[in-house]
C-alpha cells in the first residue's frame, strides 16, 4: 500500500477536531501519513493534535503562526512524503472507505487526479449526498482543458448555475509529485476569496489524465445558522482580487483567447456573494447602502457589468444583474433580503 497524506488545517474547532481525525484513522486504507496543521489556534486544538499525534504514530503535527487557510495547507504540503495527497477541513469528516474509493479510482486508471463529491451535513443531523458536477469517467489531454480547467475558470454563458465545476480541494486525491514538482501552493484567502480555485486551475492545467468520481464519502459541515453578522470590509478587495488572480493564470498558461467571459461570470458570483454577505451583515442599513453604492462605482465591476452579455443569465440573475448595471442600490438591497427571507 502507497503512503497517502491527508493535510488538516486546524483552526478553532475544538468541538469538531476529534470526529474530523478519527474520521481518518478509521479509514479502510490505513497506510496513511496525517498532517495536522495547526495555524495559531487560540483553542485547546494545539494540545489535542500533540495528543493525537502521541497516540498514533501516523500523525504529525505542524504548529505555526496564524495565516490562514491557504497557508497552513501549503505548511502541510511542505512536509509531506506521500505518493498522493488530500485536503480535509478540521470541521468535516470523511466515511470509513471514502480514501481507499479514491485510491483505487487513481491507481486503476493511472490517473493524476481523482475528482470527487461530497454530502452536505447540517447541524440538525440533516445529509444531502451532492451530484458529481461531471460526468463520471476518465478524462485525458484535451478532454481536462475543455470539461474540467476553462469550467474551472468559470460557467458557459449559457451555464444555468455559478459553478460548472466545483473548485474544492477536500473530496479529491492528487499525486504529490504533480504539486511539488511544479512548485504548485495556495493563494492566501486574505489575499483573494476562493484559494482552493486558483489551485486547481494550476493542477489541471499540468494534469494530463484525471478520474470524475461520484464518490460522496465527504462529509462538509454546514451549519445554517454560521453566516457571520460581522462586516468584513476587506471582502470587496478580495472579489477584486479573485477577478486578476484569475486573469493572470488565464494569461500565464495562454488561454485568454479560449475563456470567453468566464473569468467575468465567476467574478459576478463571487460579487453577489459579497453583497450578499454585506446586507446579511450587522452595519446599519445606511451603511450598507453606501457600501454596495461603492461596490458598484467600482471601475472593474462597472466594466465587467457593461461587457457581460446579462441577457444570457436565468431570469433572477439577470433581473440582480440588471439592477447592478443600473447602479440601483435599493433594488440590490431589497433583492438579496427578500431572496434570504425566502430561504428562512
Amino acid at each position: 500500500m502507497e503512503l497517502i497524506s491527508v493535510i488538516v488545517p486546524v483552526y478553532n474547532v475544538e468541538k469538531y477536531l476529534l470526529r474530523c481525525v478519527t474520521s481518518i484513522q478509521n479509514q479502510t486504507y490505513k497506510n496513511l501519513e496525517i498532517i495536522l496543521v495547526d495555524d495559531g489556534s487560540p483553542d485547546r486544538c494545539p494540545q489535542m493534535c500533540d495528543q493525537f499525534a502521541v497516540e498514533d504514530p501516523r500523525i504529525k503535527v505542524v504548529h505555526k503562526e496564524n495565516g490562514g487557510l491557504g497557508f497552513a495547507r501549503n505548511s502541510g504540503l511542505d512536509v509531506a512524503t506521500g505518493k498522493y495527497v488530500t485536503f480535509i477541513d478540521s470541521d468535516d469528516w470523511i466515511r470509513e472507505d471514502h480514501i481507499e474509493n479514491l485510491y483505487s479510482a487513481l491507481t486503476q486508471n493511472s490517473a493524476d487526479v481523482v475528482i470527487g463529491t461530497y454530502t452536505a451535513a447540517f447541524a440538525d443531523g440533516t445529509e444531502v449526498p451532492r451530484c458529481l458536477q461531471l460526468s463520471e469517467g476518465v478524462y485525458e489531454g484535451e478532454e481536462v482543458l475543455q470539461k474540467i480547467l476553462l469550467p474551472l475558470f468559470g460557467p458557459d454563458i449559457n451555464y444555468p448555475k455559478d459553478v460548472q465545476v466545483n473548485a474544492s480541494s477536500c473530496m479529491n486525491l492528487y499525486r504529490l509529485d504533480l504539486i511539488q514538482n511544479n512548485n504548485l501552493r495556495y493563494v492566501s484567502e486574505r489575499y483573494a476569496v476562493g484559494e482552493d480555485l486558483y489551485f486547481n486551475v494550476d493542477v489541471f492545467h499540468y494534469a494530463q489524465k484525471v478520474v470524475a468520481l461520484n464518490e460522496n464519502g465527504y462529509f462538509y459541515y454546514q451549519n445554517r445558522v454560521s453566516l457571520s453578522r460581522k462586516y468584513d470590509p476587506k471582502r470587496f478587495e478580495r472579489t477584486i482580487n479573485c477577478y486578476r488572480k484569475l486573469q493572470e493564470q488565464a494569461e500565464t498558461y495562454q488561454l485568454k483567447d479560449r475563456i470567453s467571459y468566464r473569468i467575468e461570470r465567476t467574478f459576478l458570483g463571487k460579487i453577489r456573494v459579497a453583497f450578499r454577505l454585506l446586507v446579511c451583515s450587522d452595519l446599519r442599513r445606511k451603511d450598507k447602502f453606501q457600501e454596495i453604492k461603492r461596490f458598484l462605482n467600482h471601475e472593474l465591476v462597472c466594466q465587467v457589468l457593461k461587457n457581460y452579455p446579462i441577457h444570457t443569465f436565468p431570469s433572477s440573475m439577470r433581473v440582480f444583474a440588471q439592477m447592478m448595471r443600473a447602479k440601483n442600490v435599493a433594488g440590490v438591497y431589497y433583492m438579496i433580503k427578500l431572496r434570504e427571507l425566502a430561504r428562512r
